[in-house]
């Protein structure tokens, strides 16, 4: 039987928690099925997500479809738990009573990456998978995506659209991962014009970058006011921001981690999308198999781990002398002609 329980954590803790930081709610506790318990056959799977972001954030959303997809197909005992933003100790306990509760432990971010550094040690018979962050461990699957490759493609689609010679990228955190995006991003645009004109703003300079909307439209009507006419976000939850900016505007966006294409046909050039749903399954799937990878993973356009995205919502805005350019910039990059950045010059001019 499949089942899925939404948190695997004793009340109590959760009770103590929500003492301690005073917040309304962590996340819906449900009591445990002890059936489900004592079931021998299911792969118990805990996905711990870095916040609250589920239906909020496309990166977080595409986790959710995939572990939903392997309860479906795989027959997993899946839970799935919410860290605690701007908390690392409280999401550090989290972690390890998911640890001490699973075979599979799933978990995703940046901000994740020196939680499970201090935890997976401490639990060598359990299996660890993190997402977008490289970490070389025994025990732990780091799975990573060549973002950058991705983000190229759509700077060159900025660059073939633009009426203005003026383009945007906003990042949710000024950090290494986030700066892959827009290195990869203003490498696409150059190598179309190297003359456009290129505006970049980071939200935070830590993890409330991805939960601050407001902040992020203030940033993006900014830019649309300055004459750009096509913004890049990398911001998690905060790309709603940027989004109804372009709505106001009626300029447009490129969204990020999924595909966007459908939330404003005519307003979203493309979305520079990353498989992860589809990863997500093939960790899952491994380790039913026994064929569990340790190590560091790389997915990028040769093996459709990141794609832009071209569909009925947003065909009639790309050309065929676009596309035919920009699978031409795709063939050239998997042939290793063009070697996309993955790093910026700081300070950035």
């Amino acid at each position: 039987m499949n089942s899925i329980k939404i948190v695997f954590i004793p009340l109590i803790l959760c009770i103590l928690f929500l003492t301690l930081c005073g917040c309304e709610r962590i996340q819906d506790v449900l009591p445990t099925d002890m059936t489900n318990e004592l079931e021998s056959g299911q792969l118990k799977v805990t996905m711990i997500y870095p916040n609250d972001c589920v239906g909020s954030a496309a990166y977080c959303t595409s986790f959710h479809i995939g572990v939903r997809i392997a309860v479906s197909e795989l027959g997993i005992m899946l839970t799935e738990v919410n860290g605690m933003e701007n908390d690392p100790v409280a999401t550090e306990m989290i972690m390890r009573d998911a640890a001490q509760n699973s075979d599979l432990v799933i978990t995703a971010g940046y901000q994740m990456g020196d939680i499970l550094n201090k935890v997976a040690p401490e639990f060598p018979d359990v299996k660890f998978a993190i997402f977008d962050v490289v970490l070389d461990m025994p025990n732990v699957a780091a799975v990573n995506y060549k973002s950058n490759e991705g983000s190229f493609l759509v700077g060159a689609i900025a660059a073939l659209k633009t009426e203005t010679g003026k383009i945007g990228y906003i990042g949710g955190v000024d950090v290494p991962l986030l700066q892959e995006f827009e290195a990869g991003y203003i490498a696409g645009i150059q190598t179309i014009n190297p003359e456009t004109e290129i505006f970049v703003d980071y939200i935070s300079d830590d993890v409330t970058g991805f939960i601050q909307p407001e902040k992020a439209k203030e940033l993006a009507l900014a830019q649309y006011a300055s004459g750009v006419d096509v913004i890049y976000t990398a911001a998690g939850g905060s790309g709603q921001g940027v989004l109804e900016a372009a709505q106001e505007t009626q300029k447009f966006i490129i969204w990020v981690d999924s595909n966007g294409n459908h939330l404003a046909p005519g307003i979203v050039l493309t979305s520079m999308a990353k498989e992860i749903p589809a990863s997500v399954v093939r960790i899952i799937q491994e380790t039913l198999d026994d064929n569990f990878m340790y190590g560091i993973r790389y997915f990028g356009l040769e093996d459709g781990g990141v794609y832009y995205a071209v569909d009925e919502h947003n065909q009639s805005l790309l050309s065929d002398e676009i596309i035919t350019k920009v699978e031409s910039l795709k063939v050239d990059v998997i042939a290793g002609d063009i070697i996309v950045p993955d790093t910026i010059s700081l300070p950035r001019q």
